[in-house]
């Protein structure tokens, strides 16, 4: 009796989901995909790149994919500004659920919450704090070149080195105290929890509630319990510790003392939001440093134009900084085509429709219908960009004609929920490739014959891009 039962509703939940009275009958898509979130999750495991994943259903299907039950991908720039405006009444999707009960920033889904708490962010991102931050950030970069110095002239996987610089400035930036990988070489185990974090959040993005499971499950659970552990050791310690130097949670743990009663909650939230830093702060960072320089060491004359305008800063401020840094427009430019060719965030950002519905030009979406525009595909599409899966700094400053559509493009999103971290994460990749291409050569191991193809297969979707190994051989300028 149990079985059939089941198996009745089974069958009832595989009908409705097909049949022309879903809400979402209209829109193309394979069938497994409107019948179950498996599907698009089986997809994503078979190479980790559900991005390409998500290109190829709409090479399939056309510019609107139904990716699951009640899901909408769309290749659409009136719909992405639809969705993440200030004014949408869009608000994020179930995703944003997966770390409950603690809710960070990113993943705060109640409007109201999120302004209150955003306030206290801005303030650590302000202008001053960057100032403030700056120093530190020369530091790491500092420690950094040393680093490259001694293997210059011979094969070096400086992605690896990328991450180790990023998550260094992150922890004291954070934190208050370094992770010491750029002078001792290692990997901290700080950074395989964040690493396995963000596989497990990112692999099981469409499988919403299992993520329960796996907490309340030892064996599933346990790394992240130990994640969970560090973090609320890091954020007690940081009550108890007043910093020397200021750093970005020492301003959310004003925020929380401000509370005349602060509730178990917020407590959670503030452990969540240390999380959000370490994760922020670090992957999104060494990944568009990582991705840079593999398009640099394999397009020789955008590297040597980029070399040329750093030189020629050098020979004009005797200590360069950001502000003169961010005033390089080529540098800018070499930043905004990686940004755009890997994007942080390559599937693109949950939303969820209004129970009435939205509607974008022509486009009708249902209520309560998870949409998302996928970065990675959008910013390849060549109805907004000419020449779209090529290397072209060009485009963003001497050939606008290449950008046909730049509404499009938002690797730090836009609106209420914009990256409030996008100005220390440029400082972070502009101190860095400045310091290293005016003291360096670079080109790709064994010509590239066998980095190149590697590291575009090695590439990972982990909500966050994530970049495997990238060998190179670094030789020093002669000035």
């Amino acid at each position: 009796m149990v079985s059939l039962m089941v198996s009745g509703t089974f069958c009832s939940i595989f009908l409705y989901r097909i049949c022309f009275f879903h809400r979402l009958y209209q829109f193309p898509g394979p069938l497994m995909a409107k019948v179950s979130n498996l599907y698009l999750t089986r997809r994503s495991l078979t190479r980790f790149q559900l991005y390409t994943e998500i290109q190829d259903l709409h090479r399939t299907y056309g510019d609107i994919v139904r990716v699951g039950p009640s899901a909408l991908s769309i290749l659409d720039a009136k719909v992405f500004n639809a969705i993440h405006a200030n004014n949408s009444p869009c608000r994020k999707g179930p995703w944003y659920n997966i770390e409950q009960p603690a809710i960070s920033l990113h993943m705060s889904r109640d409007k109201n919450d999120h302004s209150r708490r955003r306030r206290a962010w801005d303030r650590a991102f302000s202008s001053k704090a960057l100032r403030d931050y700056e120093p530190r950030v020369a530091k790491y970069t500092s420690q950094l070149l040393d680093r490259l110095e001694q293997s210059q002239a011979t094969t070096i996987d400086i992605a690896k080195w990328f991450k180790f610089y990023s998550f260094d400035t992150m922890g004291d930036l954070a934190f208050g105290q370094s992770f010491n990988m750029l002078t001792d070489g290692v990997k901290h185990p700080f950074m395989a929890l964040v690493e396995s974090h963000m596989t497990m959040a990112g692999t099981f993005s469409q499988l919403i509630w299992m993520f329960p499971l796996f907490r309340a499950m030892p064996f599933l659970g346990r790394e992240d319990a130990i994640f969970q552990k560090w973090l609320g050791n890091q954020v007690r310690h940081q009550e108890q510790n007043k910093p020397d130097l200021p750093n970005i949670f020492s301003w959310l743990l004003e925020d929380y003392k401000s509370q005349l009663y602060p509730k178990e909650q917020d407590w959670l939230n503030l452990q969540a939001d240390m999380q959000l830093i370490a994760v922020a702060g670090s992957d999104t960072t060494s990944v568009t440093l990582t991705c840079l320089f593999y398009l640099l060491a394999t397009n020789n004359n955008a590297c040597m134009r980029l070399q040329e305008e750093i030189d020629n800063l050098f020979s004009s401020s005797s200590q360069p900084n950001h502000s003169s840094f961010s005033k390089l427009t080529y540098l800018q430019a070499c930043i905004d085509e990686t940004l755009r060719l890997f994007p942080p965030v390559p599937s693109g950002l949950q939303r969820m429709t209004p129970a009435e519905g939205l509607q974008v030009g022509e486009i009708f979406i249902p209520g309560d219908t998870i949409v998302t525009v996928p970065s990675y595909t959008v910013y390849r599409d060549e109805r907004y960009f000419t020449a779209p899966n090529d290397f072209v700094p060009e485009r963003w400053v001497i050939r606008p004609e290449m950008v046909k559509d730049d509404s499009v493009f938002a690797p730090f999103s836009v609106g209420r929920y914009a990256c409030v971290g996008k100005q220390l994460g440029l400082m972070e990749v502009g101190y860095a490739t400045c310091m290293i291409l005016h003291r360096f050569n670079i080109c790709l191991f064994g010509e590239g014959t066998t980095t190149k193809p590697a590291f575009l297969k090695g590439l990972r979707d982990h909500f966050t891009l994530n970049a495997p190994e990238l060998n190179v051989i670094l030789t020093a300028r002669k000035h």
